[in-house]
C-alpha cells in the first residue's frame, strides 16, 4: 500500500514537473518574441533618427549660405519669394515669433535666427522633400525640426491674417480681356 502511495506521489510530482517545465519554455518563447519585438522596434527607431553628430552647426548649414549669398533665381526656388519679398515677410513675422534668449535656462536655441526658422517652414512648404532633408538643410535633429515647424507654421497664420502684400487677389473682367 505504501508502494503505490510512493508511486502515485512520483507519478503526481512527475507530471507538475513536466507542466512546469512547459510552461516555463512557453514563458521563456514568449519573453524572448518581446524583446526581439522591443529590439525590432529601437532598430527602425534610431535607422531613421538623424543626431546632431552627424548634422552641420545650423550657423554652418546649407540654408545660411543660401541665404547669405545666394542669386535671387536660387532662393526663389528654395522658398518661392523673392530675397525683397522674403525680408518683407520677415519683417511681419518677426512680430509673432520669438525666439529665446541664449542666455536663459536650458539648452540655447539651435536656431538662432528669424530668418532660418522663416526659411524652414517656407521651403517645409515648396519644396517635396522629406523631414530627413529638411534636418540635414537647416542643421537641425527632427524633433527640433518639429517643435519648430508647428510653432512657425502658427506663426506664419498669424502674421498672414491683414497682411496685404499676402492677399489672392483676381484679375478684374476688363483685366482678363487685356490679357486673353
Amino acid at each position: 500500500m505504501e508502494d503505490d502511495y510512493d508511486t502515485d506521489m512520483m507519478l503526481c510530482l512527475t507530471e507538475v514537473l513536466v507542466r512546469h517545465d512547459t510552461e516555463l519554455l512557453k514563458a521563456r518563447a514568449e519573453v524572448h518574441k518581446l524583446l526581439l519585438l522591443e529590439a525590432w522596434r529601437i532598430a527602425m527607431r534610431s535607422r531613421h533618427y538623424l543626431t546632431t553628430e552627424c548634422l552641420d552647426p545650423p550657423n554652418a548649414s546649407a540654408w545660411m549660405s543660401l541665404y547669405r549669398s545666394a542669386s535671387d533665381t536660387n532662393f526663389l526656388n528654395a522658398t518661392s519669394l523673392t530675397r525683397s519679398t522674403f525680408l518683407g515677410l520677415l519683417r511681419r513675422f518677426s512680430g509673432f515669433f520669438t525666439i529665446r534668449a541664449p542666455s536663459t535656462r536650458g539648452r540655447p536655441p539651435k536656431l538662432r535666427y528669424l530668418h532660418q526658422v522663416l526659411g524652414l517652414v517656407l521651403c517645409f512648404y515648396v519644396g517635396s522633400m522629406e523631414n530627413s532633408t529638411l534636418c540635414m538643410l537647416f542643421g537641425v535633429p527632427p524633433a527640433m525640426l518639429a517643435r519648430t515647424l508647428r510653432k512657425a507654421e502658427k506663426a506664419l497664420s498669424q502674421a498672414l491674417e491683414g497682411f496685404a502684400p499676402a492677399r489672392i487677389s483676381f484679375p478684374s473682367p476688363a483685366q482678363q480681356v487685356r490679357l486673353a
